[in-house]
This record gives C-alpha cells, sequence and structure tokens, in this order.
C-alpha cells in the first residue's frame, strides 16, 4: 500500500454521523494516522449525510486527492432500526417455504416473533416435502410441483421477498438451491434467502434470521444504492464496503445479499477502533481489552479479544424480539452516559437511567438549561477544565460549579465509578486486571481510575473510535460442516481440509491470501450419531483493495442504469416519536400470578406456565435432555390455537380410575442436534398408535418418561385436546435426565425386566416394536442401533404401567417441580436479584437443606468425545480465588470435584443421582452440556434426588456413578442435601 493510498470509515448512527479519514502509512505515527475526522447530526435523507461527510473530511485537507481513497467502508444502524422499530416503509412480508417432509409444523414460521412484527412480516407460509437428515442422506425428496405451485400464489399475492429453509441444509444445500432456482423461474423479481447461507444449525433460530434477512433486502439495496450514488457523484471512484457483526466488512453484493449481518455492527466498530487507536500502548498489547464507549444516553461495554475480534454471544442472540443464532458481539448496555440526569433524593445522589438525550443543548445546565445532567456536574467537578477538549456549553463552569456541595460532587463521582465497576465486572471473564478503553462521545464523564482495571486510557480521536474501526475491517469467511470419522486422527486432516475451503472462500472474495488466518476453531461430537462431529472455522484477511476495486466497478457499472429510477429519491430515516416499541403480549406479574386449577382438580396449562415448566426442565436436565425451547414453542402455538392440557395429580387419577387405569409414559431418544433442527412431527403419535393397536387398548393417562430438558414436555404434548386427548399425569420416570432409557426408576427398582413393549416410530412412516429382550438394557442397544438408520432421532412410548406401579415407581408432582423452579427464576428476575438466582432455584426445591450452590465462575475449559452414542467430557470452571470445579459429563453431568488453588488434588464433592446443573449467572437459565463454551460466567448448584434413587442397593447402582461406567465405579455417593417432596401445584391452587 502506498503512502498516497488513503481509507476513509463512516458510521452511520441513529443520532450522528462519524467520518474519518485515515493514512495506513502513518498508523504508527502520533496522529495514528488519522488526517482529518468529523461528526455531526445524522440527517433524514442518508445520501445527504454522506455526502455532508465526505466533503468535510476533505476542507481541511486539499494536498490528498479523492482519487488517493482505496475504500470507504460503512457502519450503519439503518438495517436494524427498520426491525426494532418496526417500519412498514422498510420492511417487506416475507413468504417462508419449508423443506421439511412431515416434520416441524407445529412450530409454525413466526411463532416466536414479537405480534406486532409478525403482522408486519407474515406473508405466506408453504410447507413442502423434503429435507435432509444429519447423516446427508434425504428426508424425502425434494418436490419440486410443490415448489412452483407456491411460488405461483406468492406471486398472485403480490409477495416480493421468500425465504427457503431446509431442515440441515448447512450439511446439503442441494435442496435449497434447488427451490432458488424453482422460485426464481416464477417470480424472476424475487428477493430470496436459501436459509444456508444466513447461519448454521438451529432451524427456528436459521428460519428467524432468514426471514428478518429477505424483509430487509429490498431496503438494503435502496440503502447501498443511495450510498454508491453518493459516492460516485462526489468524484470517488473506490469501493464501498459495509462493516458486519463480527467486526469484518462485507462487499456491496454480500450486504445487499445478507444485510442482516451489519445489525450489530456499531458495537463492534467502537470496540475494534478503540484496539487501533491503543495499539501503540505496550499495557494492552496481546491482552483481553475491555471497552467503554459512552454516548449522550447509554454506556456499551464490550471484551476485545487478543485477536483484535470482539467476545461474541454464546448461542442465540435476539434483535427486536426474534431469537437468532448468527454471531453478534457480546456487549452490555447500562442507562449511563453524557445526558443522564443526575438527582438527589434523600441525600442520595442517582445517576440515570434516564436521560435528556440530544435535547442537553436546550435541557443541560452548560446550555442554560433547568436540567442537571452528568455532563454538568463532571464538568463542574473541574478535574478537566484545562483540558480543551471539554470546554463545553454556552454557560461558565465556574458558574455551574456553584450549584454543587463538595458532597454532591463526591456523591456524584461514587455513584458514576460503581455503575462503571459493575458493568465491567459483569463482562470480564478473569478476576485479573485488564486494561480499560474509553471511547464515544460521552466518555468523558468517566473518572480514568477504575477498580479492576490495570489501566484506563481515553485515546486521541476517542470521539470517532466508531468511525476509524470501521474502516480498520477486514474480510472474513466462515463454514460449518458435519463429518463423519472413521477415527480421531482424521479430525486434523478435516480440518486442514475446511481451512484450505474456507481460505479459498476468503481469497474468491477480494482478500489477500498470505494474509488470511484462522481466528476461530470448534469442533463437538453430535450426540447419538456414530463417528459425526460438528465443525466450525472462521478465518480473515487484510482486503485487497485493487481487486475489490476492479469488482465493485463491474457490480457499479451493471447498475448505473438504475440511477434514473432512485434520482432524487431519498431514502428517510423514519421516526415514530416512540421512545420504544412495546409488545403487545400481556406482561405477567410473577409475584401474584395464579394457575388454574378447574373444579375437577384439573390443571389447565397456560402460556405462563409454560414458560415457568420451559426453565424448570432444562434446569432438571442437569446439562442433558436437550434445549425445551423448540417443543415450549410448538405448544404455546397449540394453546393460543385452542388445545386445552389438562394435568392431574398421580392421587386424582388413581381415585378416577379406582386403581385400575393404565398410563404411558413417552419421550424421544437421539441427538439433541437433530432436534434443535428436525423439529417434531407425529413420532410420538405413530409410535402410540402402534403400541395400542399391539396391546389392544388405549391408556387412561399419560406422563413424561423423563421431566430433564425437551422430553419434559412429551407428556403434555401428547395428552394435549389435539392429540390423544387424556389426562396427563404430573409425574415421570427419573425426576430429572439420565443418558440412557434403562436408568428409570422401573428398571432400577426391580430385579426383572420391565420394558416388555417398547414402540418406536420416527414419524416418517418407519415404526417398530421391541418385544423382547435379555434385560433392559438390550432394549436401550436395540433402539440405539435402529436410531443410526432413521435419522438419529424417535419417539417412544414404554410399556403401559399399572395405576399402583404408577404410585410406587414415578416421581410425584414433577412437572410442578419444573414449574416451581421456573417461577423462582421469573421472581428473581422480576425483582432484580440476580445475584441471588440460585438461592431462589434452591428455595424452590427444598431450600439450604435440600442443596446448596457449590461453585461460580468462569467456564475455562470444555473437552467433549464421543463413545457409543453419548457425548463425553468434562467442564472446568474457575473462580476469582483461582479454585477450579470439574464436571466430568456423559450427556448429563454426572460428579462434581474441587481443586483448590494451589492444590493439585480433586475432591469429589457431589454426585449423581444427586442433580448437579449448571446455569448463566445472568439469567439463571440452564446451561446444557451442548452449549458448554468457554468464557461462560455460571453458577452450579447440586440438590437432593427423589429419594427413590437411593432406597434399594440396584437403585443406587442404576442412577449413582456406578451406573456411568467404570470411570466413576470408585465414587462413593454421599448425598448432598435433603429431599423435600415438592407440594403439587394443584393441591396448592386447588379451590373446590
Amino acid at each position: 500500500m502506498t503512502s498516497d493510498s488513503l481509507l476513509i470509515g463512516i458510521d452511520v448512527g441513529g443520532t450522528n454521523t462519524d467520518s474519518v479519514l485515515l493514512d495506513p502509512s502513518s498508523f504508527g505515527t502520533e496522529n495514528r494516522g488519522v488526517l482529518a475526522f468529523h461528526k455531526a447530526a445524522t440527517t433524514a435523507d442518508v445520501s445527504d449525510g454522506i455526502s455532508s461527510a465526505l466533503n468535510h473530511l476533505f476542507e481541511d485537507t486539499h494536498k490528498y486527492k479523492k482519487l488517493d481513497v482505496l475504500a470507504i467502508t460503512i457502519g450503519t444502524t439503518h438495517f436494524i432500526n427498520a426491525v426494532i422499530e418496526q417500519d412498514t416503509a422498510r420492511l417487506q412480508p416475507v413468504a417462508v417455504l419449508r423443506l421439511c417432509g412431515p416434520y416441524s409444523k407445529g412450530s409454525y414460521p413466526f411463532s416466536d416473533f414479537p405480534p406486532s412484527l409478525t403482522r408486519i412480516l407474515k406473508g405466506y407460509v408453504g410447507y413442502v416435502n423434503g429435507g435432509n437428515r444429519v447423516d446427508g442422506s434425504k428426508i424425502q425428496q425434494l418436490d419440486e410441483s410443490a415448489i412452483l405451485e407456491h411460488a405461483r400464489k406468492i406471486k398472485d399475492l403480490g409477495i416480493k421477498a421468500v425465504a427457503i429453509v431446509g431442515i440441515f441444509s448447512i450439511i446439503d444445500k442441494t435442496q435449497e438451491n434447488r427451490a432458488v432456482e424453482l422460485v426464481r423461474l416464477v417470480i424472476g423479481d424475487a428477493n430470496i434467502v436459501a436459509s444456508h447461507e444466513v447461519s448454521g444449525i438451529g432451524f427456528l433460530a436459521r428460519e428467524n434470521a432468514s426471514i428478518l434477512n429477505a424483509s430487509i433486502m429490498a431496503f438494503a439495496g435502496k440503502i447501498i444504492h443511495s450510498f454508491t450514488t453518493s459516492v460516485r457523484k462526489l468524484g470517488f471512484h473506490c469501493p464501498i464496503l459495509l462493516t458486519q457483526n463480527d467486526g469484518t466488512v462485507l462487499t456491496i453484493e454480500e450486504a445487499r445479499n445478507a444485510p442482516i449481518r451489519t445489525f450489530s455492527s456499531g458495537a463492534t466498530n467502537s470496540m475494534r477502533g478503540a484496539s487501533f487507536l491503543c495499539s501503540r500502548e505496550e499495557a494492552t498489547n496481546g491482552k483481553s481489552i475491555m471497552v467503554v464507549d459512552v454516548g449522550g444516553t447509554t454506556t456499551d461495554v464490550g471484551l476485545l479479544l487478543p485477536n483484535g475480534f470482539p467476545r461474541q454471544v454464546s448461542s442465540h442472540s435476539v434483535v427486536g424480539g426474534v431469537r437468532m443464532n448468527f454471531s453478534m458481539p457480546h456487549v452490555e448496555s447500562i442507562g449511563l452516559g453524557g445526558g443522564s440526569i443526575v438527582r438527589q433524593v434523600d441525600g442520595k445522589v442517582t445517576i440515570g437511567p434516564d436521560s435528556v438525550g440530544s435535547d442537553i443543548i436546550t435541557r443541560g445546565l452548560v446550555f442554560g438549561g433547568d436540567t442537571t445532567t452528568a455532563t454538568d456536574v463532571t464538568l463542574a467537578a473541574g478535574s478537566r477544565s484545562d483540558d480543551q477538549s471539554f470546554k463545553l456549553g454556552t454557560v461558565p463552569v465556574d458558574k455551574i460549579s456553584q450549584k454543587f456541595s463538595n458532597d454532591y460532587v463526591a456523591s456524584f463521582s461514587a455513584a458514576l465509578k460503581h455503575k462503571l465497576e459493575m458493568v465491567i465486572d459483569r463482562m470480564r471473564t478473569s478476576p485479573d486486571p485488564l486494561p480499560v478503553l474509553l471511547v464515544g462521545g460521552g466518555s468523558f464523564i468517566a473518572p480514568l481510575e477504575l477498580d479492576g482495571a490495570s489501566v484506563v486510557l481515553r485515546p486521541p480521536y476517542y470521539q470517532v473510535a466508531n468511525a476509524i474501526g470501521a474502516a480498520m475491517g477486514k474480510l472474513s469467511a466462515l463454514i460449518q460442516k458435519i463429518e463423519n470419522l472413521n477415527h480421531m486422527g482424521e479430525k486434523e486432516a478435516v480440518i486442514d481440509r475446511l481451512t484450505k475451503q474456507v481460505t479459498a472462500e476468503i481469497v474468491a472474495k477480494g482478500a489477500l491470501e498470505e494474509s488470511v488466518k484462522v481466528v476461530d476453531l470448534m469442533y463437538d461430537p453430535v450426540p447419538y450419531v456414530d463417528r459425526a462431529y460438528s465443525f466450525e472455522i472462521k478465518v480473515v484477511g487484510d482486503v485487497d483493495y485493487e481487486r475489490v476495486r476492479a469488482a465493485y466497478n463491474s457490480i457499479t457499472s451493471e447498475t448505473k442504469a438504475e440511477d434514473d429510477v432512485y434520482e432524487g429519491s431519498s431514502i428517510y430515516k423514519q421516526s415514530k416519536d416512540l421512545k420504544e416499541i412495546v409488545d403487545e403480549a400481556e406482561l405477567i406479574d410473577h409475584e401474584s400470578y395464579t394457575p388454574l386449577v378447574n373444579e375437577d382438580k384439573e390443571w389447565i396449562i397456560s402460556e405462563t406456565d409454560l414458560d415457568y415448566i420451559r426453565i424448570g426442565t432444562y434446569i432438571l436436565g442437569c446439562g442433558g435432555g436437550g434445549t425445551p425451547f423448540p417443543i415450549y414453542l410448538e405448544m404455546r402455538n397449540m394453546i393460543r390455537d385452542g388445545a386445552i392440557i389438562r394435568v392431574v395429580s398421580i392421587e386424582n387419577a388413581h381415585k378416577k380410575t379406582e386403581g385400575k387405569g393404565t398410563y404411558v409414559s413417552v419421550g424421544f431418544a437421539g441427538s439433541p442436534t437433530v432436534s434443535d433442527e428436525q423439529l417434531t412431527g407425529d413420532e410420538l403419535v405413530d409410535a402410540c398408535d402402534a403400541l395400542f393397536k399391539y396391546i389392544n387398548r388405549t391408556a387412561d393417562g399419560v406422563f413424561a418418561l423423563e421431566i430433564g430438558g425437551g422430553n419434559g414436555f412429551m407428556g403434555m404434548y401428547l395428552g394435549s385436546s389435539t392429540q390423544l386427548n387424556i389426562p396427563v399425569i404430573d409425574a415421570d420416570l427419573m425426576g430429572r435426565a439420565y443418558p440412557t432409557h434403562s436408568q428409570i426408576l422401573p428398571c432400577a427398582l426391580n430385579e426383572e425386566s420391565v420394558l416388555e413393549i417398547t414402540s418406536v416410530s420416527d414419524g416418517n412412516g418407519n415404526k417398530f416394536l421391541i418385544t423382547l429382550a435379555q434385560d433392559d438394557t438390550y432394549v436401550e442397544k436395540m433402539m440405539r442401533a435402529a436410531l443410526s438408520q432413521v435419522g438419529c432421532h424417535v419417539g417412544v412410548v414404554n410399556t403401559p404401567m399399572t395405576s399402583d406401579d404408577l404410585v410406587s415407581e414415578t416421581v410425584h408432582h414433577s412437572i410442578s417441580t419444573a414449574w416451581r423452579i421456573g417461577k423462582a427464576v421469573n421472581l428473581a428476575r422480576q425483582r432484580t436479584h440476580f445475584d441471588q438466582l440460585s438461592k431462589y432455584i434452591l428455595n424452590s426445591v427444598g431450600g439450604a437443606s435440600a442443596g446448596r450452590e457449590i461453585f461460580a465462575g468462569k467456564i475455562i475449559g470444555v473437552e467433549k468425545k464421543l463413545f457409543m452414542g453419548h457425548v463425553y467430557g468434562e467442564v472446568i470452571i474457575e473462580n476469582e480465588n483461582k479454585d477450579k470445579l470439574k464436571i466430568p459429563f456423559k450427556n448429563e453431568n454426572i460428579v462434581a470435584e474441587l481443586q483448590k488453588a494451589g492444590s493439585s488434588e480433586w475432591e469429589t464433592i457431589c454426585s449423581v443421582p444427586d442433580l448437579i446443573s449448571v446455569s448463566y449467572a445472568d439469567s439463571g437459565e440452564a446451561c446444557g452440556t451442548p452449549d458448554y463454551r468457554y468464557g461462560l460466567m455460571v453458577f452450579v448448584i447440586a440438590f437432593a434426588p427423589n429419594d427413590l434413587w437411593i432406597s434399594t442397593e440396584k437403585s443406587l447402582a442404576v442412577g449413582g456413578p456406578k451406573g456411568f461406567g467404570p470411570a466413576f465405579e470408585h465414587i462413593e455417593y454421599k448425598p448432598v442435601g435433603k429431599y423435600y417432596k415438592p407440594v403439587s401445584v394443584i393441591d396448592e391452587y386447588y379451590r373446590g
């Protein structure tokens, strides 16, 4: 790159547009290569704002020419704002075509969108035969005639945005690509999104991201055209790049096709810019850095990793109330900024969270207004009055300072410092002090000393760090694959092959090949899928501006003919004069919420009940059982569509059948990875039909075979009025989740085999009965052998139980237990008692004598391997004192071993059958074994199992350490607490 090759960065925010002109040849100098910068209010006409920003940069730098600019990189919030503001002028209705065969129809598209956004976006939904299995085989062949028929209907509706989503399309994109071709034949001018190009495994989250992407593509095209037109008219002939969520950049062609990737680039730009500005500081080199971006209303805090890119959210992200699974920076925001309103109540000074925002120029004291803001008190304190950067306002600071006593200023400073230290502490991944960088227009209010910071720096040009970060962007590429390994020795060869493949992809985009490096590499075994591993590799590389310029000129020359269409039209920043969009969904007061128990002592499940049970079942899963979210969503849809779910107690069921009833336990067997992608169909209904035909009778009630994880919902699902329409028993066979089908209480409490008949179905026309086995463990082995041939996910219905066995061989009130745990978590959050989440959960299962919080800290290590279909591994968590907790797991957590700081010894502090559950520290919700990732902040609780698990030598052998193999046979079980029989929700709330 020559010295006369310049870069421009522009960050178009909702309030301000920041721009900067950089000389890369001077990056190592005192001015960091900054030739000019400009900050101005964002204009309603976006193209005017861009033009103004570019013109200002060259006003005082006449020796530089526009032809010297290699690239203009723009970060914009326009696309995410369109979703958050639910702006009908910028969002198009979307038609969704699922390639799903017999699956997923209960969890229909738009299910978890806010209702107001659904009304804007939901245009058409179609289900088509097709889809892949986890091993790459086809669920069904693609029905091309159905695709064409749906396309004609979509065209007749005038819909121009289409999202095509196929099961496991991330493994084989053939069907999705063919569907795109077919829709294009009918609707040639449609914006069509294939989900495999948007994000990875996780059907609903990928579909949601695809829908949003399709909806904003037309608007994105106009915005991008507006950008290119403005730049071209000003005499620039360089390419335009757009920043994306992970700190890298997109070409305009990529941005047109995937505008969703720009959704959270603003915070990323600030972090990347801050890192660059402090690159000469020895205190920050090669270290994780906390970046604090202070604006007028909020402060955004994020962690910049040593590789120069922000730490990303662990799994899912939420934008505008929509849950998605693509990468976004992990940023925490608090209501603190230069415009935050300062009050004194009962002698205590408070700051925010409300702010005067951009009205500070009329309402702030330093501007002659009557509202005390953080800016006013900071300037009045006089600590920075000698710095010209802080000469603000129209009223002399000396006059303002007279309004505040020394005690007032001291109290303000202490409150401000505490707010910043608390949010930094929540974001840190280690107790060690780390550098803190202050950026943003409001960062002058922040102190230069903070507890937990090794150093606090405010770099030069901190006001426009976001624009600088935009200009410094690199290209990136990501590959996600599921591969079959004959042996672990093949792993490195697969990684090498995929790395070469993704490197070729990024070079084709315009990266310099010699600069490409791997910044993220993950591989995990896929549970229950023999030899299958999921790989994810991400690479970044420097932009080859000459090649990108050539590609850009080719693209823009093709669109010059469109200029007349857009000439004179403006893309306006819409304003609804609303502080926020409030979802119409009823807000629940968890303090006063009362479930409905009718006169027949039937608990009628509501949406709120389902949400409580969703949280509780995953915590009871002890790391396993799979996420309940997909089945929760399907059952919420069922209730909204009128389904009735009647839960009854064992005592009432026994009484109503006079002790002569029969009851079936139901659930799914297979891989959680599959269940998150291949959503339920008719597996359980088919398995029940096969069983009932074989035994020539039906059942009087149904219940879950395990309450832990997604299976905890299956009794309610099958018993609903839209399925079997029979009572759901408040019970299960485990009281938790276990990895094998034979680890249920009937097997543990009986010497003889009890699984006489087991019915299995894949919901795709394949059913079979297991009617004879040597013992119960062989039922498990036969079922696992069949699993691999039918997609590694099947519905299972067990041998019917008698009424007497239901009473003596199940965990009573397990749905009630899950409900109480979920309500406890919601109560803690409603009361903002986040530091007491573990206490609330434990109180819901019996209190301090039932169990305890055994550890809290950050995950610092995860290892996983696949054996006989199960994921074995261990997670290591470290606290601030450098103590460590190690939890080995076999799908579910097995034992907890503590190592004190400075010691080499590991002490077993609890084990199965005690329930060992890991939860996210910031929400209290369960962190399952598939979710274990480095850097997550978690707490670990352990509490007592149902007494039946320790009632006999065999039951302890089945459910205790010995039940998990030779590696754990030496562990002696020592109870962590006492089991308390939960109070039934029915008994507590029945008013008959």
